[in-house]
């Protein structure tokens, strides 16, 4: 079998519920979708081998296969033997989805006498509006712990085009007054709404990048790896998504940045080093020479990210308070 180059897989967030009601073959397949339609994966994005993907998921593999054969069936992607499978298909041009809705409202505007100038000049006070931050909530997110807090907070920044508030978990009561909308990783999710009863509080999936399980995937059978995280909840993640790739847990010497003299001890023995790109920052001048290392970075699910954006959307000051501008 060829070697795979893992770097130019893409971060590919998905999950799927067993208890949910549609089958898992049609999870996979309508987020795989969803992500080409939003531009997450692009035309000539390689996707994850059938194995490493059905083991992050803990899915059989047959069940991956024929996700892959019917998205090709449908000219989605591209499987070549010996090279991997690939995203073929552009995203559609999204704005010409947006046709049925003008339609309606001008045929709503002519109904009521609007003409077309009044409609462009609605549809240009709002779009200035919303870019000025009127009406935007106080968006907060909580990690227990700064490492991850610092890391999260910036990946979701991004994505929302917004700046967010970073708060620890020790902090959420003395934050509550300042924020509006609250987000956290599911590790973190019931114990932030039972602190914030009050407050709409979205649950997010860190899900690992695709690229560091298939890197981690094809190491030696005889490597000696140490998983290095701020926590012991991160180190308790990362170990189900190395186990559901084929890593034995005897392979895998865990430590954590809260107790140095284990840490020491598992940079010592470790050929590899596993740990986040912020964590490796602080192990900067700890790991061995000779020890390859192997950034284990976390992307957000997309689902929740969308639900975020539109709680965003569809917020509404309570009891007439003026929301905060968050682009100020």
């Amino acid at each position: 079998m060829c070697p795979i180059d893992s770097r130019t897989i893409p971060p590919v967030p998905l999950h799927v519920r067993r208890d949910g009601p549609l089958p898992i073959a049609r999870q996979i397949a309508d987020q795989l979708v969803a992500l080409i339609r939003a531009g997450t994966l692009n035309s000539g994005d390689r996707l994850p081998p059938v194995r490493v993907l059905a083991g992050f998921l803990r899915v059989n593999r047959n069940t991956v296969a024929k996700v892959y054969a019917a998205l090709e069936r449908e000219g989605w992607i591209e499987s070549t033997p010996g090279r991997g499978t690939f995203v073929t298909a552009a995203p559609p041009d999204e704005a010409a989805g947006l046709a049925p809705y003008a339609d309606r409202l001008l045929a709503e505007a002519e109904a009521r006498g609007l003409g077309v100038e009044e409609v462009r000049g609605l549809i240009t006070a709002r779009a200035t509006e919303r870019r000025d931050g009127a009406a935007l909530p106080r968006v907060g997110f909580v990690e227990c712990n700064p490492s991850d807090l610092a890391y999260f907070t910036r990946q979701l920044s991004a994505r929302l085009r917004l700046p967010l508030v970073p708060v620890l978990l020790a902090d959420v009561p003395r934050a509550a007054e300042s924020l509006d909308i609250v987000a956290t990783t599911l590790f973190h999710v019931e114990e932030v709404r039972a602190r914030l009863p009050s407050h709409d509080v979205i649950g997010l999936m860190a899900a690992p990048d695709f690229r560091t399980l298939d890197e981690v995937a094809h190491l030696p059978p005889e490597s000696r790896i140490a998983l290095v995280c701020a926590t012991q909840e991160g180190v308790q993640s990362k170990e189900r998504s190395i186990r559901a790739v084929g890593i034995r847990r005897a392979r895998v010497q865990a430590a954590t940045l809260q107790r140095p003299e284990r840490l020491r001890a598992a940079l010592r023995r470790a050929d590899v080093v596993l740990a986040s790109p912020k964590v490796l920052e602080r192990l900067a001048g700890q790991i061995p020479p000779q020890a390859r290392v192997i950034p284990f970075a976390s992307v957000l699910g997309e689902g929740a990210v969308s639900l975020l954006e539109q709680r965003i959307r569809t917020w509404r000051p309570r009891h007439g308070r003026r929301a905060r501008s968050l682009t100020r």
